[in-house]
Protein backbone atom coordinates (compact mmCIF):
# COMPACT_ATOMS: atom_id res chain seq x y z
CA UNK A 1 0.00 0.00 0.00
CA UNK A 2 1.62 3.58 -0.74
CA UNK A 3 1.21 6.24 1.74
CA UNK A 4 0.45 9.91 0.69
CA UNK A 5 1.81 11.73 3.51
CA UNK A 6 3.30 15.03 5.10
CA UNK A 7 7.22 15.10 5.58
CA UNK A 8 8.18 18.13 7.79
CA UNK A 9 11.19 19.71 7.86
CA UNK A 10 13.00 18.15 10.56
CA UNK A 11 12.64 14.35 8.83
CA UNK A 12 14.47 15.60 5.04
CA UNK A 13 17.42 16.93 7.39
CA UNK A 14 17.80 13.86 10.57
CA UNK A 15 17.73 11.43 6.81
CA UNK A 16 20.70 13.49 5.77
CA UNK A 17 22.35 14.37 9.39
CA UNK A 18 21.77 10.82 10.99
CA UNK A 19 21.64 8.31 8.09
CA UNK A 20 20.91 5.50 10.26
CA UNK A 21 18.23 6.85 11.25
CA UNK A 22 13.78 6.13 10.91
CA UNK A 23 14.00 9.39 8.85
CA UNK A 24 16.84 7.90 6.84
CA UNK A 25 14.29 5.21 6.52
CA UNK A 26 11.32 7.07 5.21
CA UNK A 27 13.63 9.02 2.62
CA UNK A 28 14.46 5.72 1.25
CA UNK A 29 11.03 4.86 0.91
CA UNK A 30 10.08 8.14 -0.75
CA UNK A 31 13.19 7.33 -3.15
CA UNK A 32 12.07 3.53 -3.96
CA UNK A 33 8.49 5.22 -4.92
CA UNK A 34 7.07 3.57 -1.98
CA UNK A 35 5.58 6.71 -0.73
CA UNK A 36 4.60 10.23 -1.98
CA UNK A 37 5.95 13.40 0.05
CA UNK A 38 3.11 15.76 0.13
CA UNK A 39 5.44 19.13 1.26
CA UNK A 40 4.85 23.23 1.09
CA UNK A 41 6.30 26.23 0.73
CA UNK A 42 7.72 26.71 3.98
CA UNK A 43 9.35 23.37 4.25
CA UNK A 44 11.00 23.95 0.92
CA UNK A 45 12.42 27.25 2.31
CA UNK A 46 13.49 25.35 5.73
CA UNK A 47 15.23 23.10 4.91
CA UNK A 48 17.51 25.28 1.71
CA UNK A 49 17.78 27.68 4.50
CA UNK A 50 19.46 25.15 6.96
CA UNK A 51 21.97 23.89 4.73
CA UNK A 52 23.00 27.25 3.23
CA UNK A 53 23.33 27.82 7.13
CA UNK A 54 24.87 24.86 8.21
CA UNK A 55 26.67 22.78 5.03
CA UNK A 56 27.29 25.07 1.54
CA UNK A 57 25.44 27.21 -0.92
CA UNK A 58 25.76 23.86 -3.66
CA UNK A 59 24.14 21.27 -0.85
CA UNK A 60 21.35 23.91 -0.29
CA UNK A 61 20.61 23.79 -3.78
CA UNK A 62 20.96 20.36 -4.53
CA UNK A 63 18.62 19.19 -1.92
CA UNK A 64 15.98 21.90 -2.92
CA UNK A 65 16.07 20.28 -6.62
CA UNK A 66 15.65 16.96 -4.57
CA UNK A 67 12.45 18.38 -2.90
CA UNK A 68 11.09 19.65 -6.12
CA UNK A 69 11.66 16.81 -8.13
CA UNK A 70 10.65 14.04 -5.35
CA UNK A 71 7.84 15.89 -3.41
CA UNK A 72 4.46 17.43 -4.46
CA UNK A 73 4.56 21.18 -3.00
CA UNK A 74 1.69 22.64 -2.20
CA UNK A 75 2.02 26.69 -2.38
CA UNK A 76 0.56 28.69 0.99
CA UNK A 77 -2.06 30.25 -1.06
CA UNK A 78 -3.82 27.18 -1.05
CA UNK A 79 -3.75 26.74 2.12
CA UNK A 80 -4.85 30.11 3.77
CA UNK A 81 -8.69 29.23 4.12
CA UNK A 82 -7.69 26.32 6.14
CA UNK A 83 -4.57 28.54 8.15
CA UNK A 84 -7.87 30.85 9.21
CA UNK A 85 -9.59 28.09 10.84
CA UNK A 86 -6.59 26.64 12.83
CA UNK A 87 -4.87 29.75 13.66
CA UNK A 88 -5.00 29.96 17.76
CA UNK A 89 -4.62 25.92 18.03
CA UNK A 90 -0.92 25.79 17.12
CA UNK A 91 2.17 28.24 16.74
CA UNK A 92 2.31 30.05 13.94
CA UNK A 93 5.27 28.41 12.60
CA UNK A 94 4.05 25.45 12.07
CA UNK A 95 0.49 26.22 10.99
CA UNK A 96 1.44 25.90 6.93
CA UNK A 97 2.05 22.64 7.76
CA UNK A 98 -1.00 21.26 9.49
CA UNK A 99 -3.21 23.35 7.40
CA UNK A 100 -1.80 21.00 3.88
CA UNK A 101 -2.13 17.71 6.58
CA UNK A 102 -6.01 19.25 6.80
CA UNK A 103 -7.02 20.34 3.32
CA UNK A 104 -5.55 17.46 1.48
CA UNK A 105 -7.24 15.21 4.44
CA UNK A 106 -3.89 13.14 4.86
CA UNK A 107 -3.84 10.85 7.54
CA UNK A 108 -0.24 11.07 8.35
CA UNK A 109 1.77 13.94 9.60
CA UNK A 110 5.64 12.70 9.78
CA UNK A 111 7.68 15.00 11.87
CA UNK A 112 9.45 15.05 15.06
CA UNK A 113 8.06 18.20 16.46
CA UNK A 114 5.94 18.41 20.01
CA UNK A 115 3.91 20.98 18.99
CA UNK A 116 1.86 18.62 16.67
CA UNK A 117 0.84 16.77 19.68
CA UNK A 118 -2.51 16.82 19.49
CA UNK A 119 -3.20 16.78 16.38
CA UNK A 120 -4.51 13.05 15.14
CA UNK A 121 -2.41 12.86 11.98
CA UNK A 122 1.07 13.85 13.91
CA UNK A 123 3.44 10.25 14.27
CA UNK A 124 7.04 10.57 14.61
CA UNK A 125 9.61 8.74 12.15
CA UNK A 126 9.94 5.82 14.53
CA UNK A 127 5.76 5.70 14.41
CA UNK A 128 5.58 5.46 10.72
CA UNK A 129 8.28 2.75 10.53
CA UNK A 130 6.26 1.10 12.70
CA UNK A 131 3.70 1.56 10.46
CA UNK A 132 5.08 0.74 7.82
CA UNK A 133 5.87 -2.27 8.97
CA UNK A 134 9.82 -2.17 9.56
CA UNK A 135 11.90 -2.49 12.22
CA UNK A 136 12.54 1.05 13.81
CA UNK A 137 15.73 2.26 15.35
CA UNK A 138 14.96 3.20 19.37
CA UNK A 139 15.29 6.61 18.39
CA UNK A 140 12.06 9.07 17.60
CA UNK A 141 14.03 10.56 15.22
Amino acid sequence: MRFSIFIDTNVFIFSFEHPASNSRRIIDHLNEGKIEAIICDKVVKEVTRYFERHHTTDLARLFRRYLVGSCIIVPREEVDNEMDKLRGRIKEKDLEQISVVRKYGLKYMVSYDRDFEGFEEYVTPKKFVEILGLMPYDSEY
